[in-house]
C-alpha cells in the first residue's frame, strides 16, 4: 500500500512540476509570476484532495474484498459441513459426492504418478543411451589394445548402471551386467594372450627354451587387470602354463645344465635324460634364474605368490623327497642338501608379496625323520606288491636248515648295508636258535622276509615310539600283502603247475615261522603278529589241499572202469597194462616234483599218500563195480591190484636226505617231532610202513587182491575172522 501511495504521489508531482516549468519559461513579469504561484498552490491543494480520495477509495475496496473473502470462506465451510451431514444421513450411495471426490483425487494422483513415471523412464532412456555409447567406446578400446582405458570405462558404466534403480532385477539390467562381465573376461584373455606373445615356450628331448619374442607394456596389462579386479587370476594362469610346459618337464629330467650365454633374450636349459642326477644347488639356481628372467620380461608382478610356492614344492619333490636316503648312515650326510634347499626357499619366497603361511622346505626338514620312516614303509609295501606280482618264480634253495639267531639277523641286516641294532642283538641272543627245515621257497618270499627284518632293525633305532610302531606295522603288512596278492595274481599258474603251488605252500610256512618269531620280539603287537602267522599257515594248508585235490581228480580220471570187464581177454589185458603205466608215470612225476628238499618229508608223505589213495580208491571202485568176474579175470585183476600197491615204492626217499631231517627231529625232540624222518626200516618194509600210515585205502586194495583169488569158503572164513572188515556183504557176495 505504501509503495502504491508513493507511486501516485510521485506521478502527480512530476506532472505538476513539468507544467510549472513550461509556464515559468514564458513568464515575463513579476505579476505573471505571482499569478502563476497562486495557480500552483491551487493545483497542489487539488492534488492533495485527489490523493486523499484515492487512498480512502482503496482502503474501502480492500476492506470490502476482505469481508467478501471471509464471507465466501464461511459459505464454503458451511457447504462442506452440509455435505458431510447430508452424506452421513443419506450415505455415499445416495449422494455419490464422496465417490466423485475420491475418483477425482485418484485421477489426479494417477496423472501425477504417470507424469513421474514418464519422467523416470525418460531419464532411464537417456542413461541407457549413455551406457550404450560407453559400451561402444569400451569395445573400441579393447580392440585397439587400450585395455587399461577399457577397464576404467567398465567401472564407469557399472557405476552408472548401479545408480539406475529401475533396472534392478530386470532382464535389461541382467543383460548389461553380463555384457560387462564378458568384457572383463575379454580383457583378461587379451592380457593372457599378450603374456604368451611376450614369452614363448619350446621344449624338446634335449633342451627347454623360454624365448622373449617382443617387448610388451606390462604396466598397461597389470593396470587393466587391477581395474577389473582380476586378483592375480590371469597371472596365475600364465604361471601355470609356464610351470606345466617348462618347469615340470625340465625338473623331470635327471641331468640339467643352464645355458647362461643368452639370458638377455632367451632362457635355455640343456637336458640329458641319460646323465647323472644334477646337484640340488644347480637345480635351485636354474629355478631362481627362471623366475628372474620372466620378471625382467614381464615385470615384478609376473609371478604370483602361489606360483612361487608351487615352484618351491616342485624343487622340494625333486631334490629332497625323492632323494631321501634309504639308510640312517646316509641320512646324516643329507644335511648339505638340506642347507642348499633352505637357502633356495628363502631367496625365492622372499619375492612373494605376502609371506606364505607355510614354508614347504622348512616343514619338510622338520619332518625329515618322519618322511624317512614313511619312505621306508611305502617302499616296503611297494616291494611286497612287486614281488607278489613278479612272474620270474625264482627259487631260493636252502643248502641246509635255516637256523634263526644272532648270526642270521646280522647277516640279513649287513647285507642291506647297515648294522644290527644292539638292542635287537641282545634280544636275539636271549632267544636261542629256532630252525626252519630245509625246503624250497621262492626268492620273492626270501627277499620279503629280509625286508621285514630290515624294518624291524630300523624301528629299534627310532627315538619316537610312534614312528617305530609304523615301521613294525609296515613289516607285518608287507607279509600279509604278499600272501594275499600272490594267489590272486597267479591263480592260473597255481592251477596248472603243481611245483609252483607247493612252492607257495612253503612260502606260507616260511612266513608263518618268522611271524611267530617276531611275535616274541614285538609284545605290543603280539596279537597282530600271531594273526599273521595263523593266516599264513591257513593259506598254506588251503593251497596244499587244493593242489592235492586237483591232482587226485586227475589221477582218478586216468582209471577207466571199462577195462576191468573181461580183463583176461588179450585186448582188455593190454589196455589194463597201458592204463597202469599211465597212472604209474603220473604218480612218479608228481612225487618227483615233491621229494625233499623241495618239500619236507612229512609234507611229501602226506601228499604222496593222498595221490595213492586216489588211485587205490578208483581201482577198488572199478573192480567192485564188475558184476560177474570169471576165474581168469579174477587172477588178472588180482595181479593188477598188487601192481597198483607197488606204487607205494614212491614213498622211498634218499637215506642221506632223510638223515638230515632225522637229526633235526632229534634235536627238536623236546618240542615234538615235526617231520616224519624215521628211516630204521629198509627197502620194501619201510615203504609198506609208510603206505599203511599215509594210505587209508591200501589195506582195502590188498584185501581185494586176496578176495579175487581165494575160494568162497576162504572168503567166508576170513569174514567170520574179521579179516575182511573193509568190505560189506554186497561187495564180496559173489
Amino acid at each position: 500500500m505504501d509503495r502504491f501511495i508513493e507511486t501516485i504521489i510521485g506521478d502527480s508531482c512530476d506532472q505538476g512540476c513539468a507544467e510549472s516549468n513550461t509556464e515559468l519559461s514564458t513568464a515575463l513579469t513579476l505579476e505573471t509570476a505571482l499569478q502563476l504561484s497562486q495557480k500552483l498552490d491551487q493545483q497542489l491543494k487539488t492534488s492533495q484532495q485527489v490523493i486523499q480520495k484515492t487512498i480512502e477509495d482503496n482502503t474501502e475496496t480492500y476492506a470490502k474484498a476482505q469481508k467478501e473473502t471471509e464471507k465466501a470462506q464461511n459459505s464454503i465451510t458451511k457447504l462442506l459441513e452440509g455435505v458431510d451431514e447430508l452424506q452421513a444421513k443419506l450415505g455415499d450411495t445416495e449422494t455419490g459426492i464422496q465417490a466423485r471426490l475420491d475418483m477425482t483425487i485418484q485421477t489426479k494422483e494417477y496423472k501425477k504418478e504417470q507424469l513421474t513415471s514418464n519422467s523416470a523412464i525418460l531419464r532411464c532412456l537417456r542413461q541407457l543411451a549413455g551406457i550404450n555409447e560407453g559400451l561402444r567406446e569400451m569395445d573400441l578400446m579393447i580392440q585397439g589394445g587400450k585395455l587399461d582405458e577399457a577397464a576404467l570405462k567398465i567401472l564407469d558404466i557399472e557405476e552408472v548402471l548401479g545408480g539406475i534403480e529401475e533396472l534392478e532385477d530386470t532382464r535389461v539390467g541382467e543383460i548389461l551386467r553380463n555384457r560387462l562381465e564378458m568384457a572383463r573376461m575379454n580383457i583378461k584373455e587379451r592380457a593372457l594372450q599378450a603374456f604368451h606373445k611376450t614369452i614363448a615356450v619350446e621344449v624338446s628331448h634335449h633342451a627347454a627354451l623360454l624365448h622373449a619374442q617382443h617387448e610388451t607394456n606390462t604396466n598397461v596389462l597389470f593396470a587393466a587387470l587391477d581395474s577389473v579386479e582380476d586378483h592375480g587370476e590371469t597371472c596365475q594362469a600364465f604361471n601355470a602354463y609356464i610351470i606345466d610346459t617348462f618347469v615340470k618337464p625340465v625338473l623331470s629330467a635327471p641331468s640339467l645344465e643352464l645355458n647362461d650365454k643368452s639370458l638377455d633374450t632367451d632362457f635355455s636349459v640343456r637336458i640329458n635324460r641319460e646323465g647323472s642326477e644334477t646337484e640340488a644347488s644347480d637345480v635351485s639356481m636354474i629355478a631362481l634364474e627362471l623366475v628372474a628372467f620372466t620378471k625382467r620380461k614381464l615385470g615384478d608382478r609376473a609371478w604370483t605368490d602361489s606360483a612361487l610356492v608351487e615352484i618351491t614344492q616342485l624343487v622340494l619333490q625333486r631334490c629332497f623327497l625323492k632323494r631321501i636316503p634309504e639308510t640312517r648312515a646316509d641320512l646324516e650326510a643329507f644335511d648339505k642338501v638340506v642347507g642348499v634347499l633352505s637357502d633356495f626357499e628363502s631367496s625365492l619366497l622372499a619375492q612373494c608379496v605376502k609371506p606364505p603361511a607355510e614354508m614347504p622346505i622348512q616343514n619338510a626338514v622338520k619332518r625329515l625323520d618322519e618322511l624317512f620312516i614313511e619312505q621306508q614303509c611305502s617302499q616296503a609295501l611297494a616291494q611286497a606288491r612287486k614281488l607278489a606280482q613278479s612272474t620270474s618264480f625264482a627259487v631260493h634253495s636252502f643248502e641246509e636248515h635255516e637256523t634263526w639267531g644272532v648270526e642270521f639277523l646280522r647277516g640279513i641286516i649287513e647285507a642291506a648295508g647297515t648294522q644290527l641294532d644292539s638292542s635287537l642283538e641282545q634280544w636275539a641272543e636271549g632267544q636261542g636258535q629256532m630252525v626252519f627245515p630245509r625246503c624250497i621257497v621262492s626268492e620273492s618270499m626270501a627277499r620279503a622276509i629280509c625286508r621285514v627284518y630290515w624294518l624291524i632293525n630300523e624301528s629299534a633305532q627310532c627315538t619316537r615310539e610312534d614312528l617305530a610302531d609304523r615301521l613294525k606295522e609296515a613289516a607285518q603288512c608287507s607279509i600279509d600283502a604278499y600272501l594275499a596278492l600272490f594267489p590272486v595274481v597267479h591263480r592260473q599258474q597255481l592251477r596248472r603247475v603243481p611245483a609252483l603251488s607247493w612252492q607257495f605252500h612253503n612260502d606260507c610256512l616260511y612266513a608263518a615261522h618268522h611271524a611267530a618269531i617276531l611275535a616274541r620280539l614285538d609284545q605290543n603287537r603280539l596279537g597282530q603278529w600271531t594273526r599273521t602267522a595263523q593266516t599264513a599257515l591257513k593259506r598254506g594248508t588251503v593251497q596244499a589241499t587244493a593242489i592235492v585235490d586237483a591232482e587226485s581228480r586227475e589221477l582218478k580220471s586216468l582209471i577207466d572202469s571199462g577195462v576191468f570187464y573181461s580183463a583176461s581177454e588179450t585186448v582188455q589185458k593190454q589196455q589194463l597194462g597201458q592204463m597202469h603205466k599211465q597212472v604209474q608215470l603220473a604218480v612218479m612225476q608228481l612225487c618227483a616234483g615233491m621229494k625233499p628238499p623241495a618239500l619236507t618229508p612229512q609234507v611229501f608223505y602226506r601228499a604222496c599218500g593222498s595221490y595213492l589213495d586216489a588211485v587205490f580208491a578208483a581201482t577198488i571202485e572199478g573192480i567192485v563195480g564188475v558184476s560177474d568176474i570169471s576165474a581168469d579175470d579174477s587172477q588178472v585183476l588180482s595181479d593188477h591190484c598188487h601192481s597198483t600197491l607197488g606204487l607205494s615204492v614212491h614213498f622211498k626217499l634218499d637215506t642221506d636226505i632223510l638223515n638230515v631231517y632225522s637229526k633235526l627231529a632229534s634235536d627238536q625232540h623236546e618240542n615234538g617231532v615235526l617231520w616224519d624222518s624215521d628211516s630204521d626200516g629198509e627197502g620194501d618194509q619201510e615203504c609198506a610202513r609208510l603206505t599203511r600210515e599215509y594210505c587209508k585205502m591200501a589195506d582195502k586194495l590188498k584185501q581185494l587182491a586176496d578176495i579175487l583169488v581165494i575160494s568162497r569158503a576162504d572168503i567166508l572164513a576170513r569174514r567170520r575172522a574179521g579179516l575182511l572188515y573193509q568190505f560189506s556183504t554186497d561187495d564180496y557176495g559173489y
